[in-house]
């Protein structure tokens, strides 16, 4: 069996974090209905085309809100997808880091899966909420069946310091966490995607609760740690020989904003899984409404040309429309303002 899954990971009040691309408290409705969306989108979205895998929402809330006049819970039962509890079992003491606390959530996914599936050759595939699928990923599943993983790396600069780490900086502490010399710069794995069996998954979490004191043990002492999962994941696979596929065209983080930055090709929109960290206010916002709100059965019914035109102009891809462009300028500027002004506020 192979099982498709997105999670969220909500956040109480004196837990918050930072999460720039919202600009809302993590512990606040405002924050997470936006996730709640990019949620029933995720799913409406890989409904479309894959058919026989399983789906999933990991959850460590049981309560579901209602949502644009939308019941979350009875919305998820209407797709087919199991909803599944477990605790936030790996929190990072307050000041660990300051952003993406609840990324360690996934060990809790992990954690769970290898406790209540002894099915070894079954695969999930774990995926930020603010995925969007534009085709059939069965291949992407008979890639990784073989070895029972397959990642994908950020093409990132060695110098170029994500979360607290540069890949060098990534280097040495690998060489402090496992005693061994490391000859190559590591690359840095998508956390955003994670795809293994369960056999693997084992071995995965295991590694992963030897790694868990120590990481808490560097941070007590002041000393450099991994600050979220991907940069936890990256060791984990490079301790056990997990290594990355070279494959463009299985799943592609997009950054859109043409103010800031802007990595889209003209051969993206042959990508299967697009990741969408930017757009969740912006062409996330505008999908959700259009497939969700304004569609009947979540989309579902549209005709290929139909839905491909949507998702393209909706998110930018592989153009902008002029008056997303437009759009992109007036409140990226609206917001450096205000920050701007606050900062004058509480100087």
């Amino acid at each position: 069996m192979n099982f498709i899954c997105t999670w969220i990971c909500v956040d109480a009040i004196g837990e918050e974090s930072i999460y720039p691309q919202t600009g809302e408290k993590s512990s606040g409705l405002k924050h997470q209905y936006i996730y709640w969306r990019c949620i029933l989108l995720f799913f409406a979205t890989s409904k479309r085309f894959n058919k026989t895998q399983k789906h999933i929402l990991f959850s460590n809330t049981h309560v579901f809100p209602v949502v644009d006049g939308k019941e979350i819970r009875a919305s998820l039962q209407e797709l087919d997808v199991e909803i599944i509890y477990t605790e936030f079992n790996y929190k990072t003491p307050k000041g660990y880091f300051n952003m993406f606390q609840n990324q360690f959530f996934e060990f809790s996914i992990l954690e769970y899966i290898t406790k209540n599936n002894k099915n070894s050759n079954d695969q999930y595939l774990i995926l930020d909420s603010d995925c969007v699928f534009s085709k059939n990923i069965d291949e992407l599943f008979e890639i990784a069946a073989p070895s029972g993983f397959i990642s994908f790396e950020d093409d990132c600069s060695t110098d170029l310091v994500i979360h607290g780490l540069s890949r060098k900086d990534m280097k040495e502490l690998y060489q402090d966490l496992s005693g061994k010399k490391v000859d190559e710069i590591p690359g840095y794995h998508y956390g955003e995607f994670f795809l293994a069996n369960v056999k693997n998954i084992n071995t995965i979490f295991e590694d992963f609760t030897k790694l868990w004191p120590e990481l808490i043990s560097r941070y007590n002492a002041g000393l450099p740690k991994f600050n979220e999962e991907a940069q936890t994941l990256s060791y984990i696979y490079h301790k056990n020989n997990f290594v990355s596929s070279p494959r463009k065209d299985m799943m592609k983080r997009f950054w859109t904003n043409p103010v800031f930055y802007r990595n889209v090709e003209k051969q993206d929109t042959e990508v299967a899984i697009w990741h969408l960290p930017s757009e969740k206010t912006f062409g996330l916002a505008d999908l959700y409404k259009t497939l969700i709100l304004n569609q009947n059965n979540y989309g579902l019914d549209l005709n290929k040309e139909a839905f491909t035109k949507i998702l393209r102009n909706s998110l930018g891809i592989p153009r902008l429309t002029l008056s997303k462009f437009t759009k992109y300028y007036a409140v990226s500027y609206y917001r450096a303002a205000r920050k701007k002004i606050k900062k004058l506020i509480t100087a």
